[in-house]
């Protein structure tokens, strides 16, 4: 059995890159594990107020930490691509090489006011370890944000064989909604046979309404941070 070590960043992000790029690569650079996931957006803020050249230097920056760190970083970031903006997970591997990326494939109605919903599911393999990846609103396709078909992308991913799920989230506060992420990532974890990680990013003055942490296929929390400020969690998976 080969461990992989995993470690997830709950973090604070800025609605700038300025604010938010020094993080990440310090991050980073401290690392001591084989995989490194940041929430949703963490890079540009969540808005689409970056540019396009400025953020490409920053990729190439986050690049260059990956591969001084040896480590795979799986990176939320705004993305710009023949004129639509797409709310993005960027994965850097340990060579500083972009291994792929995944776009948002369900955007909430106030998401689409600035951001086009991606159009593929997509798998990936590195370091023996087989893994898709979700952003925000595609594990659980919430109600109340927007009249959109579920299509059970967890369990989609498991039909691939994918071992794990990255999940980068920005779900903020509202209450009202805890119970359903909870559930959501327990049970689509146990539908589809796989570990989620799971990172959100941290708010201020109020708990999340949603968890980082790891969830097991049998839909049990194998790790969790607390709801508020910020909190890195690692944990190391088991590999056949």
């Amino acid at each position: 059995m080969a461990a992989l070590r995993i470690t997830g960043i709950q973090m604070a992000v800025a609605p700038k890159k300025s604010a938010n790029l020094p993080r990440i690569l310090e991050y980073i650079d401290s690392s001591d594990c084989d995989f490194i996931v940041f929430p949703e957006m963490s890079l540009t803020g969540y808005n689409d107020g970056f540019s396009k050249g400025p953020t490409q230097e920053a990729w190439e920056k986050i690049a260059g930490a990956c591969r001084a760190s040896y480590v795979t970083a799986i990176v939320g970031t705004g993305s710009r691509t023949n004129g639509k903006v797409h709310i993005q997970s960027r994965i850097f591997d340990d060579q500083g090489e972009v291994l792929g990326t995944y776009e948002k494939l369900v955007p909430t109605e106030t998401d689409r006011k600035w951001c086009a919903p991606g159009s593929t599911l997509r798998d990936f393999r590195h370091n023996n370890l087989s893994f898709g990846c979700l952003i925000g609103n595609d594990l659980w396709v919430a109600p109340g944000h927007g009249p959109y078909a579920d299509r059970r992308l967890s369990y989609q991913l498991g039909q691939k064989g994918v071992q794990l799920i990255f999940h980068c989230n920005h779900s903020g506060v509202d209450a009202r909604y805890a119970a359903y992420h909870d559930s959501n990532l327990r049970l689509r974890a146990e539908e589809s046979g796989c570990y989620i990680v799971t990172v959100n990013a941290a708010p201020e003055g109020a708990p999340l309404n949603a968890p980082s942490g790891v969830v097991s296929p049998r839909g049990e929390w194998l790790v969790q941070c607390p709801l508020e400020g910020e909190h890195v969690f690692s944990y190391d998976l088991e590999m056949e």
